[in-house]
């Protein structure tokens, strides 16, 4: 078997690195190891390409996890198999789970036995002896990819591990599973904004390819653009959301109607969606007509299934937002996701999230108004589980990019859980509001000394707080773009008891917020005690999906006045 880079024959989706004397030089359970720094770098330039990494190898998996949070490296692997399990069937389980072919995938491994194994197990898997210098890799034509600098790839693959683990936890069957995910896919008609992807989904597909009909040529180009013109033919592409995220255009289909029946030119899905029923769905949609395959494909499409368990979004459910090139930023809790969803596809989301088991929240004042330059290489900030360095970078480059911005900061003003941390004076310059439940675990943890050595509390009277969030809501507006409109969300005065109990302080953070957008032409109030019903509240901060919708709506109809305003003035 061939493990020079001569291996590497095809167009690589996925590499899978070992670690010890791969990635890094050395063993990491035997004390110790030397991170290669080149390696570090081009796992992140092959997200940069769409190309994922993924990690298997003998090793505990606590230990190699914070190895690779140290490197800088950890969020952008996807289904890591770490521990001490013989790694063919490791790499073919995690193939299986990811929806790719093994001839896609390169495998670096510096044990020959590895190799054989996993190529033994995994027929067609390039495998590549990393004794050699790597660095040579990305010089690769089968390397090359395409530009993902938005990561929209390494997105997929991560909403994907989430909905698996979330089925796991859940315990559920594939089946139950499907029914609770809240599947809803658009068919577009109006291709011609996306016929690069139409091009892409044509060519680029295998797995869920029935059709198999490439365009690759101009004179193929020519026929399709003829096809797609003819009377009869019934073309379209597929969208597809449901409750774990957005998958974007998964889909293509052209199929020409007849008096003597369907012909069916095209008919291709991304493995995005694979064993999710899309495609069975949308081929019972136009018809369910009958057609050769052209295989192998990874799925079967019967005409006596029924899939229950997807809904087709109308225009009115505004699932999907026409402004397809509209970006957004979002700051405050993780159901403002369920509002971004509403208003478009192109997101900068800074929501909750689990790091290291521990909560991290982004409405907080630290956030915003903390210096950039000098925590970039903070130990305290890169120790503690918060936002990060990255992540303050990251949301001063979305507030700047963004067309709309969506705050939510109420949480940033109850609670007592204030601390200051880092500089030179005494006391710490620099500011973070710890949310109480990793408060409460940290304190209970082996790190407790060391928080209270390097934090200092800070009790902030509710007046103080509120200018803290004002302050953090200025820096966000002297940051956005000329055009840019922010939507300030209040918080619920009058449903639920967590409104009634904090009232007067929702009522003054309200007062905060109304007086910061009248102060502001690109600001608007998103007043929720005048948007939503009773009915639209689940509790007094979280809403049904008809009281997400209606939030959005109030977004959606102001930059559809707003852009109607434009063409009027355009026009003239």
């Amino acid at each position: 078997m061939s493990t020079g880079f001569e291996a590497i024959t095809a167009q690589v989706k996925l590499v899978i690195w070992d670690l010890d004397e791969t990635f890094w030089q050395g063993t990491l359970s035997e004390g110790g190891i030397t991170p290669i720094p080149a390696h570090a770098e081009m796992i992140k330039t092959l997200a940069d390409r769409g190309i994922m990494s993924s990690i298997c190898s003998k090793n505990d998996f606590d230990t190699a996890k914070a190895e690779l949070e140290r490197l800088g490296v950890w969020d952008y692997i996807v289904f890591p198999h770490i521990d001490w399990t013989p790694k063919g069937q490791a790499i073919k389980t995690m193939l299986s789970a990811m929806g790719l072919r093994a001839p896609n995938v390169v495998f670096l491994d510096d044990n020959h036995m590895n190799l054989e194994e996993a190529a033994f197990f995994n027929e067609g898997l390039m495998c590549v002896d990393a004794t050699q210098p790597l660095a040579g890799l990305l010089d690769l034509p089968q390397m090359k990819g395409k530009d993902d600098r938005a990561h929209s790839r390494l997105a997929q693959y991560k909403m994907l591990e989430t909905k698996q683990a979330a089925q796991a936890e859940g315990a559920l069957d594939n089946m139950a599973f499907l029914r609770q995910s809240q599947i809803r896919v658009e068919i577009l008609t109006d291709l011609e904004p996306h016929m690069d992807r139409v091009l892409e989904l044509i060519n680029r597909t295998n797995q869920l390819n029935f059709t198999k009909n490439r365009v690759e040529t101009p004179e193929a180009r020519a026929e399709l653009d003829a096809l797609l013109a003819t009377s009869g033919v019934h073309a379209g592409l597929v969208r597809v959301t449901d409750r774990y995220g957005d998958y974007g255009i998964v889909g293509f289909f052209a199929a020409r109607v007849k008096y003597s029946g369907t012909t069916v030119h095209h008919f291709c899905f991304s493995c995005r969606t694979l064993n999710m029923g899309v495609e069975q769905f949308v081929w019972q949609r136009i018809g369910a007509p009958e057609f050769d395959f052209k295989g192998p494909v990874a799925s079967q499409l019967d005409a006596g299934a029924e899939v229950d368990w997807i809904a087709e979004a109308s225009s009115s459910d505004q699932v999907f937002s026409e402004q397809d090139d509209r970006t957004l930023c979002l700051v405050g809790g993780c159901d403002l996701l369920q509002v971004s969803f509403y208003c478009g596809t192109n997101r900068h989301e800074f929501v909750n999230k689990e790091d290291r088991g521990y909560l991290v929240r982004y409405d907080d004042p630290g956030f915003f108004l903390n210096p950039r330059k000098p925590l970039k290489h903070d130990q305290t900030l890169k120790k503690f589980p918060t936002w990060s360095w990255q992540d303050m970078e990251d949301l001063d480059v979305a507030l700047a990019d963004s067309d709309v911005v969506l705050l939510s900061l109420y949480y940033a003003v109850p609670g007592d859980t204030f601390f200051t941390f880092g500089g030179k004076e005494w006391g710490g310059e620099y500011l973070v509001k710890v949310p109480p439940r990793t408060l409460k675990k940290f304190i209970k943890s082996d790190q407790a000394l060391w928080f209270a050595k390097s934090f200092y509390h800070r009790r902030y009277t509710l007046e103080e707080s509120l200018e803290l969030t004002r302050r953090s809501m200025e820096r966000a507006m002297s940051l956005v773009k000329p055009d840019a409109q922010v939507f300030v969300l209040t918080a619920a005065t009058k449903t639920g008891m967590q409104a009634e109990r904090t009232g007067e302080m929702r009522a003054a953070y309200n007062a905060m917020c109304k007086a910061f957008c009248a102060g502001h032409a690109q600001a608007h109030l998103v007043d929720l005690d005048e948007v939503l019903l009773e009915e639209d509240f689940q509790d007094s901060d979280h809403y049904t999906r008809a009281g997400y919708f209606k939030i959005a709506k109030c977004v959606n109809d102001y930059m559809a006045d707003q852009s109607g305003a434009a063409a009027d003035v355009a026009a003239e």
